[in-house]
């Protein structure tokens, strides 16, 4: 049996097709559900790709381990255990903070963590930052943001474009000795949204000069957008989602004999709380994603389940006991009271303003230590989270369990030196938005 995990960066559930958006954003996706398990309430432990991934890939959490700067070596990618029991496997994806350098690719005998080569400007851009120092490079690299912000010129590919990491994931799974796994993550709905001209389908058609620059103003400063601008926003957001759902067609078109599960590893903000992207914040919007399974029959599933659950629920399939350390379920063998999640700055490092959720199938609890704020969300009254009922609800039960993940982070706490960032990858990622 070959599987196939399929993670798409920022993509909310809820502008899913087959999760009931009015938009036809993913047509592709939408015919893989219709025949397969459907899992309405998959919750990411976390609302950025950094902190989320470990329980994605390794049944953990983010903040466990001495935070999510990489990967503890107690925290087992699911490729290791598939590896040992003979499965070839391959990875292929271009975030920066899931590249070799933190620790994902252990475990896959193939791994691509490339991206597009950047245009000269910002090879220019790497040069001033290398090379340069004082009133000179602080000049020129003003002049670098404010080329980009306000002429909207695109200073290079900050990610993989969908179309060369499929082409890349079905050439290696052509040729790779069965069984195999084969990860894909796709990063085109993660903001700079430059979607290819024929996958704009709703709206105007926007070039990419005008995409770069809105994008500038958005990171800059949300609130000063018209309405129209943050429809334009949401419209380019749904043509990424569109191009990416083309992609994962042409998967599904070209591999047989496959296990497909299909997820994300966050949502987005779209203005839902008065701010755009994904800020750590525990909205719905974040953190609730689609979730689905093909094979073995097919059926839509309402109870509860956290990214955690995905490597667990991969090598029950296989057949693989799963390592010690994995804190997830089986999906077709659970009923988990809560999700647990949580962040805090310095790559989870710095406790003292740490940001936990507790989310159960009608409640989210979260706890803000940096402002000491509490907040209980009514999820079955309240689904647009409008309310803090905090002071007319018993919030006991959540606290406990804050508590013992709190004693959980803390016994599991790791003293490691963290990784050294490019000054070429750290640009990748101001770009792409990731501020702590």
């Amino acid at each position: 049996m070959n599987f196939v995990l399929i993670t798409i960066d920022s993509l909310r559930a809820d502008h899913v097709g087959a999760y009931g958006y009015d938009r036809d954003t993913t047509p592709n996706i939408d015919e893989l559900a219709a025949d397969s398990h459907v899992f309405t309430n998959a919750v990411a432990h976390a609302c950025a790709t950094r902190p989320s991934f470990p329980s994605i890939l390794t049944s953990t959490q983010g903040m466990l381990y001495g935070g999510f700067d990489k990967l503890s070596d107690r925290q087992i990618p699911v490729a290791e255990p598939l590896s040992e029991a003979g499965y070839t496997t391959g990875g292929f994806h271009s975030n920066p903070y899931l590249s070799a350098s933190f620790g994902y690719d252990r475990g896959f005998d193939t791994f691509s963590d490339d991206q597009a080569d950047p245009t000269h400007l910002s090879k220019l851009r790497r040069y001033v930052s290398n090379n340069l120092s004082g009133p000179i490079h602080d000049f020129l690299s003003f002049v670098y943001d404010k080329t980009e912000e306000h002429a909207g010129v695109d200073v290079g590919s900050y990610y993989q474009d969908a179309t060369s990491l499929t082409d890349e994931a079905i050439q290696w799974a052509e040729s790779a000795p069965e069984p195999w796994f084969l990860w894909v993550h796709y990063m085109d709905p993660h903001h700079p949204y430059v979607p290819p001209k024929e996958f704009q389908v709703f709206g105007r058609t926007m070039s990419r000069r005008r995409g770069v620059k809105l994008r500038q103003r958005v990171l800059d400063d949300p609130s000063s957008l018209s309405d129209g601008e943050r429809e334009e926003i949401i419209n380019l957001y749904d043509s990424e989602i569109r191009y990416v759902d083309h992609e994962v067609g042409r998967l599904l078109a070209e591999l047989d004999d496959v296990t497909w599960l299909l997820t994300a590893d966050h949502g987005e903000e779209l203005f839902d709380h008065g701010d755009f992207g994904h800020k750590n914040r525990f909205y719905e919007e974040h953190v609730h994603v689609p979730f689905v399974i093909d094979g073995n029959g097919s059926g839509v599933h309402e109870q509860l389940v956290g990214l955690d659950d995905v490597p667990v629920t991969i090598l029950s399939l296989a057949g693989i006991d799963p390592p010690e350390t994995y804190r997830g379920h089986d999906v077709f063998d659970s009923d988990r009271d809560a999700v647990l999640g949580g962040w805090s700055p310095d790559a989870g490092r710095d406790k003292s303003r740490a940001r936990i959720m507790y989310r159960s199938s009608d409640v989210k609890y979260v706890v803000d230590d940096a402002t000491g704020d509490r907040r209980i969300h009514d999820l079955t009254n309240d689904p647009d989270e409008r309310t803090n009922v905090i002071d007319t609800h018993d919030a006991s039960t959540y606290e406990s369990a804050v508590r013992a993940f709190r004693e959980e982070i803390e016994s599991t706490d790791e003293n490691d030196d963290s990784v050294a960032i490019s000054e070429g990858t750290e640009e990748r990622l101001r770009k792409l938005g990731y501020k702590e």
